[in-house]
């Protein structure tokens, strides 16, 4: 496995992408592989990579991608569009490398659990916007994936199904606001913006998710339909917020977090990613 570590950003050192790259040219049969890009969650705070980034990252590079965990923009950096303008980046410079890493450039997918989850649902969704881009002189389409999988994601501002803490940092608001304008609401809110550009998704979350409630993908998933893009969508009855990989390798000693039933979530993606 070839490793290294890219710099998104000239003028932040925190901005980086870490490569998980077979050595050998070439997946099953001959043809060349798929890359992963990887988005921990946490919240626009923080970088849940313990568990939902270098983890899914070795699992896919285990399947047969090539995987990129990207640390991107949060906390007092997580104002939009900077976040979404780092995934561009990042899409960006696997596509232009794409020979150097042996992938398919029609085949680079972007991964986002929670607060990872509405970024990846994000690029996939605003990736032909000019403040989406990645800053640099680039052709259209040039940071668009092939398709989105968002683990239970963030998606909306809507009152009540919101995950306050994430929506008011991509905002730039006071976590303690109460009555953000709508306007700002709305403009981030996913299945506002749903169109003919959108990405295929793979969407997947619990109904007993009280962190960030179910109706952020049932939202996602309406809108996808409405607009004529496919997706493949799973809600499992049991479980809360944060699963991950819902295995011992990710569950970090709490057993709630063991699900073999959720687990299959992995299973069900990889099959996704081959119609996609």
């Amino acid at each position: 496995m070839r490793t290294e570590t890219i710099y998104l950003r000239e003028d932040d050192s925190d901005i980086k992408m870490q490569t998980f790259v077979h050595d050998d040219a070439t997946g099953a049969c001959g043809r060349k592989r798929g890359a992963m890009v990887v988005l921990a969650g946490g919240g626009y705070l923080f970088l849940a990579n313990d568990r939902e980034g270098e983890p899914v990252a070795l699992n896919y590079f285990a399947a047969g991608y090539n995987c990129f965990l990207v640390n991107y923009s949060v906390d007092q950096k997580s104002a939009f569009p900077r976040p979404v303008q780092d995934v561009s980046k990042a899409i960006v410079h696997i596509r232009r490398n794409a020979e150097q890493y042996n992938i398919d450039p029609e085949r680079i997918y972007v991964i986002g659990f929670s607060a990872g989850g509405h970024l990846a649902a994000s690029i996939g969704t605003f990736w032909a916007e000019d403040w989406a881009s990645a800053g640099e002189d680039m052709e259209f389409g040039e940071n668009k994936p092939a398709a989105v999988l968002t683990c239970y994601p963030v998606i909306t501002g809507e009152n009540n199904i919101r995950h306050q803490h994430s929506i008011m940092r991509i905002l730039g608001y006071p976590i303690g606001l109460e009555d953000p304008d709508r306007e700002g609401l709305d403009r981030y809110s996913i299945e506002k913006h749903i169109n003919e550009n959108t990405v295929p998704a793979f969407i997947w979350h619990t109904f007993e998710d009280t962190c960030v409630p179910v109706e952020n993908s049932l939202l996602y998933a309406s809108a996808l339909r409405a607009a004529g893009v496919h997706f493949e969508m799973h809600i499992y009855p049991k479980g809360d917020h944060g699963f991950a990989l819902a295995n011992k390798e990710t569950w970090w000693g709490a057993e709630h977090l063991d699900n073999p039933h959720v687990a299959t979530w992995f299973a069900d993606s990889l099959e996704f990613l081959e119609i996609f």
